[in-house]
């Protein structure tokens, strides 16, 4: 082969090699960055360079077979330039050697990199018309390349270590905020995400309807009582119990008994599942909550009732920052002039994040369990509550021994008067 066409092929390949640099580059950088072009423009080009950005990933993979090869390509030209051509002109081959390396790494690698890196989006555009035509070629390489080298891993890596190890919560959470900052996910989606990995720590008592907000029911009780409470239940499930509340007879699903067309109560009574309140909760979302219409009470470490949890209250919980219910804006209702109206089961810790009113009772959840507690009694609609000197508890409705509403009238503080 000629110096003529040797040197007019390894400018060429050069000239190639310096475009898939430039182009891996600007993928690499406008990772990170959001588009130059107008989203709502109709441009082909720009079609195609949204689309890219959004999944850079075949293009990368692209960019690196074709540097691959062209960089073999050019070793092999360059060897017979200095062996050949330049031997039979006397030239010095290790001068040669030098120079067609420093070429090769200056205009085929670090300066189309340090251009790209300047204007990713013009070397993106421009180098999408130079590469397309190529895809045609590169695409069945790379299929057939992917397909020889997992033949030969599956070949050579012993089946024991073919397995994947479990991601952990570090690289899940770098992976959630790459994909955040790729705009791959917004800011809600990332936060639901988190949200549902933060829920792996909580525990059954964390999620579960107290045993004060419980629908409790003797099954001693005349039958209308109990016939009316199926009827308008405070949620699903209505629990029959024998002579104490621990001893549960067996739990109704009052949509399934409504569904039914109201048939003898008992026909529809389910026995009671336990799980203790330190099981994690999404152990018993696997286990026993298999469907909405399922339920499983919890026992503390006597075999006391401690609550209830449902499939819906496992939702609410891990879901309750990054996406609240509807209803929830209603727990703390502002009355005006330091009132405040709460539904009997509204959180203790959310009175303390809204209204920064701290109170405690031991094993108690909730304000109606609160009031339950420090009263010793089932209270009357309209009693009255001390709290501090600052604020008193009024208790607004009640129903069948569950307290619904609760008023709260706190007093504002006035700033005092400066001395004179």
């Amino acid at each position: 082969m000629s110096l003529l066409v040797s040197g007019l092929l390894y400018t060429s390949l050069l000239l190639l090699l310096a475009v898939i640099s430039a182009t891996e580059t600007a993928i690499h950088s406008l990772r990170d960055l959001s588009s130059g072009e107008n989203p709502d423009s109709g441009n082909r080009i720009a079609s195609k360079f949204r689309r890219i950005i959004s999944n850079p990933f075949p293009h990368l993979h692209r960019a690196l077979l074709l540097s691959t090869t062209l960089n073999l390509a050019l070793a092999a030209l360059g060897l017979h330039l200095v062996t050949g051509p330049f031997a039979a002109m006397e030239w010095n081959p290790w001068f040669c050697a030098f120079v067609l390396f420093m070429a090769t790494v200056l205009l085929g690698d670090m300066l189309p990199k340090f251009l790209a890196a300047r204007s990713p989006e013009a070397v993106l555009q421009n180098s999408i018309q130079w590469l397309s035509p190529l895809r045609a070629l590169i695409d069945p390489v790379i299929g057939i390349a992917d397909r020889a080298a997992e033949t030969i891993l599956g070949k050579l890596i012993p089946q024991d270590l073919k397995m994947r190890s479990a991601i952990t919560r570090d690289e899940f959470d770098t992976l959630v905020e790459m994909r955040e900052e790729q705009g791959q996910l917004d800011a809600d989606e990332a936060a639901i995400i988190r949200e549902v990995l933060d829920g792996e720590t909580l525990d059954v008592r964390d999620c579960m309807i107290p045993r004060n907000d419980l629908p409790l029911i003797s099954s001693d009780e005349p039958e209308n009582e109990i016939l009316a409470l199926l009827e308008n239940p405070p949620g699903r499930f209505v629990i029959i119990h024998g002579e104490t509340p621990d001893a549960v007879e067996g739990l109704i699903d009052t949509h399934t008994w409504k569904l039914a067309s109201r048939p003898p109560w008992r026909s529809l009574l389910r026995p009671p599942v336990y799980v203790p309140e330190t099981m994690l909760a999404l152990d018993a979302l696997v286990s026993h909550l298999e469907s909405p219409s399922t339920a499983v009470l919890i026992t503390d470490e006597y075999g006391g009732l401690e609550g209830l949890i449902t499939q819906a209250q496992v939702a609410d919980w891990i879901l309750h920052d990054a996406a609240p219910w509807q209803g929830e804006e209603s727990e703390i209702l502002d009355l005006g002039e330091g009132r405040y109206l709460l539904d009997g089961g509204t959180r203790l810790t959310e009175i303390a994040e809204e209204l920064e009113l701290f109170l405690h009772a031991e094993g108690v959840d909730t304000i109606g369990g609160y009031v339950f507690t420090n009263l010793a009694r089932v209270p009357k609609a309209g009693e009255r509550l001390t709290l501090s000197d600052e604020a008193e508890l009024k208790v607004r409705r009640i129903i069948k021994a569950r307290i619904q509403q609760v008023e709260i009238r706190i007093q504002s503080k006035e700033p005092a008067e400066a001395a004179p």
